[in-house]
């Protein structure tokens, strides 16, 4: 067995940023709004291949703690690494590289970075970024079948999922490759990321934290950049995941967040998974995202006997031909059916909404407002349709000139599109009253304060609610 004791410890970082949380389904983006703080699902899987390649992980997150990057290099000092991972915004690269530099020159550590999906899928942007920056070590790609303890035990095999520098130059593959079921995945070490400052937007216990069973999506929706990182389904082995369940319940985590871009999609495995969690039950509870039209009444029993209490379903639009548009060709109907099945099983739920397509109007607008209140759904997130860069979407609308030349908004609250009946303002200020008359409807308010059990949730919700307009 190794000694980790004296092999040195390597940093998972979440840098500074000073402008607040937005989580993406896989690798993180940086936005400019305060949101649900909880800790990267990347940094996350990350630690499992530290501590298998023989080194303690040690997790920072210098948002949640409010350091600025002097104090980070001072507390990096005394930690004194062997090597950095850190995470990375497209957003404000130039930025967190002239940094990571300073760190890099101050430590004398190897430095990796988890980059956003949009660098990461672009393997001459990558080869540029490691071009232009000699010290940086390598570029993660994805961390699915993680061979990144590899890379930092030393060894000679040639990842797929990390780009380095070799003898001979760069060495940056492609960022999708192909795996099966049964990855790779080395067991996370989940207790350093144990906060109670963490949480999710729908928690009502801490502290939390998030897993992943699957990666990959087939869907092909036109705004959504996250289906194009894995190419196929690749699905953890069951007992790795029941066994990582089982290691945060013990623990004592609370909540844990699957990241899935689709839970359940494959029906075998998922069952698999599911049926054992109900066995031993767990004091956790858990929340996923799923498709409508994958949450038959079978799997939301599955789901809710497991531990199951709270379901982000991504209904997209109140018009049955925009969803279609955007690969959701669900009736009106099957909606709220399902929305009906999860409350009569006490399952929460949550319906992400999209607003202002490049010819939609207002009153399509209105009429989505008024289907959404319909579904009687716990929480609605409504955000404003950006074209993120590398998306489908935003390809069409470079190509048939409605793509505004502004900066990209990842908070999802202001348009860069050029559209035919709405200025930004005006779809800015429908998102928000989309959000203040879902939230302060009195029935909402009512089934609030009947389901609140603590002071947490009262603080947590005042936080959101103001986030959110």
């Amino acid at each position: 067995m190794t000694d980790h004791t004296h092999c040195g410890r390597w940093v998972l970082l979440d840098p500074p940023c000073g402008q607040g949380y937005a989580r993406r389904a896989s690798l993180r983006e940086k936005a400019d709004a305060p949101e649900a703080p909880f800790p990267s699902i990347d940094l996350i899987l990350l630690s499992g291949a530290v501590r298998e390649a023989g080194f303690t992980p040690v997790y920072l997150d210098a948002q949640i703690r409010l350091w600025g990057w002097p104090r980070l290099i001072q507390e990096m000092r005394a930690i004194r690494p062997k090597g950095v991972i850190s995470l990375l915004s497209s957003a404000r690269i130039d930025e967190e590289m002239a940094q990571l530099r300073v760190l890099k020159e101050s430590l004398a550590a190897a430095v990796y970075v988890v980059g956003s999906i949009h660098l990461v899928l672009d393997s001459l942007r990558v080869r540029q970024l490691m071009e232009a920056h000699d010290w940086l070590s390598g570029v993660v790609l994805n961390t699915a079948e993680n061979n990144f303890s590899q890379v930092i035990a030393g060894g000679n095999a040639a990842p797929h999922n990390v780009a380095l520098r070799r003898d001979n130059g760069i060495h940056a593959p492609e960022a999708s490759a192909t795996y099966g079921e049964g990855l790779h995945m080395p067991m996370p070490q989940h207790a350093i990321f144990k906060d109670r400052r963490y949480f999710f937007p729908q928690s009502k216990r801490k502290p939390v934290t998030c897993t992943q069973m699957s990666f990959g999506c087939p869907y092909r929706c036109e705004f959504c950049l996250d289906n194009a990182l894995y190419r196929k389904m690749r699905y953890r082995r069951t007992d790795d995941v029941v066994a990582e369940l089982e290691e945060i319940d013990r623990l004592g985590f609370r909540e844990v967040y699957f990241k899935d871009l689709t839970f359940g999609l494959n029906k075998r495995i998922t069952a698999e998974v599911l049926e054992r969690l109900s066995g031993p039950r767990l004091r956790l509870r858990w929340l996923c995202t799923t498709r409508v039209d994958v949450a038959t009444p079978r799997l939301l029993r599955l789901m809710k006997n497991a531990g199951c209490y709270g379901i982000e379903f991504g209904v997209e639009s109140g018009l049955r031909h925009r969803r279609a548009a955007n690969g959701k060709p669900i009736d009106d109907d099957e909606i709220r059916t399902v929305f009906h099945n999860c409350r009569r099983l006490g399952i929460e739920t949550t319906a992400f909404v999209m607003i202002g397509f490049e010819d939609e109007t207002e009153a399509e607008i209105r009429t989505t407002i008024e289907f959404i209140t319909s579904l009687r759904a716990d929480y609605a997130s409504y955000n404003v349709v950006n074209a993120l860069p590398g998306t489908p979407l935003a390809e069409r609308a470079r190509e048939e000139g409605f793509l505004r030349v502004d900066e990209t908004d990842h908070t999802f609250h202001r348009s860069n599109l050029l559209h035919k009946h709405l200025t930004p303002d005006r779809l800015e200020a429908l998102r928000a009253g989309a959000v203040r008359s879902f939230y302060r409807r009195p029935s909402t308010a009512l089934l609030r304060l009947w389901r609140m059990k603590s002071f947490f949730e009262l603080a947590k919700l005042v936080r959101l609610s103001r986030a959110a307009i």
